[in-house]
């Protein structure tokens, strides 16, 4: 089953090689955030910028954070830890260095820490819908899905237009079995943004209630935004099988086989012979 849930937006660059003396810190900041908002390829950008940020700064707090956000998505988790560290001994006040905190911990597998410090930021601005939602995905990895409800709950609250919102309170009701009001969030996560998440998980939904022709048709969307997953294929030959198209299913099954996704394997032996 699918779990839970930045633009895409190249930066050139422009100054790097020798920087713009002209350049103000707030320059290279809004620099830095620009790239830092932009596709993975990016992130190293942002990184350079955010350190010339701090060169040119007497009060650098907000920079020496942000490189760290740039460096926990590098999965360089040793120097967003010390950048993080130098940010609070410089201002402590910021919420958003909590929550960079909290994300620093879940990338790191470590949960209980990451919601420990996503407490701190909510606790700092209550009126951030992000810091709930990503205490909610934190929650997810320790099953705790009344939990998740309540944070999502809180986000949409605040923010009613993230579709990941949606999509995450949409998975914690589904593994409550609460499978109607799961189809209800789903639905509006995809009405506000398509997603393959979304459509898998529907699909998935419908497929716990014997729906598998609307099960089939999430599954069609699902992996039309992503052919090669060997989940879905293989959710959707379940489906499949249970309306008894077995050419169909062992079709999906030999693909999601390919893809190496191990039930697969199980799935083609007992149920198509090889």
């Amino acid at each position: 089953m699918y779990r839970f849930s930045p633009l895409t937006f190249v930066l050139p660059l422009f100054f790097l090689a020798g920087f713009n003396p002209a350049a103000t810190a707030q320059d290279y900041y809004q620099l830095g955030m620009k790239a830092y908002k932009g596709s993975d390829d990016s992130l190293a950008t942002a990184v350079q910028y955010f350190t010339r940020a701090i060169e040119l700064q007497q009060q650098p707090a907000k920079s020496y954070m942000m490189r760290a956000a740039a460096e926990e998505w590098q999965k360089d988790f040793i120097a967003a830890t010390e950048d993080l560290n130098q940010s609070k001994a410089l201002d402590s006040t910021y919420p958003e260095l909590y929550y960079y905190y909290g994300q620093l911990y879940v990338r790191q597998d470590l949960y209980l820490q990451s919601i420990h410090y996503f407490d701190i930021a909510i606790a700092k601005d209550p009126r951030q819908a992000k810091f709930y939602n990503a205490r909610a995905i934190a929650r997810y990895f320790l099953y705790e899905y009344d939990k998740i409800i309540e944070d999502e709950n809180k986000a949409i609250a605040l923010d009613s237009t993230d579709d990941g919102y949606f999509t995450n309170r949409g998975y914690a009701l589904l593994e409550l079995k609460d499978f109607n009001k799961a189809i209800s969030d789903l639905t509006t996560s995809l009405r506000i943004r398509p997603s393959q998440k979304g459509y898998a998980n529907r699909g998935y939904t419908y497929a716990q209630l014997g729906r598998h022709v609307e099960a089939i048709a999430d599954y069609n969307e699902s992996l039309r935004l992503a052919a090669k997953d060997g989940e879905t294929l293989y959710l959707r030959g379940i489906s499949y099988l249970a309306l008894g198209k077995q050419p169909e299913a062992c079709q999906d099954f030999n693909k999601s086989a390919e893809l190496n996704y191990q039930p697969a394997f199980d799935k083609l032996k007992t149920s198509c012979g090889k």
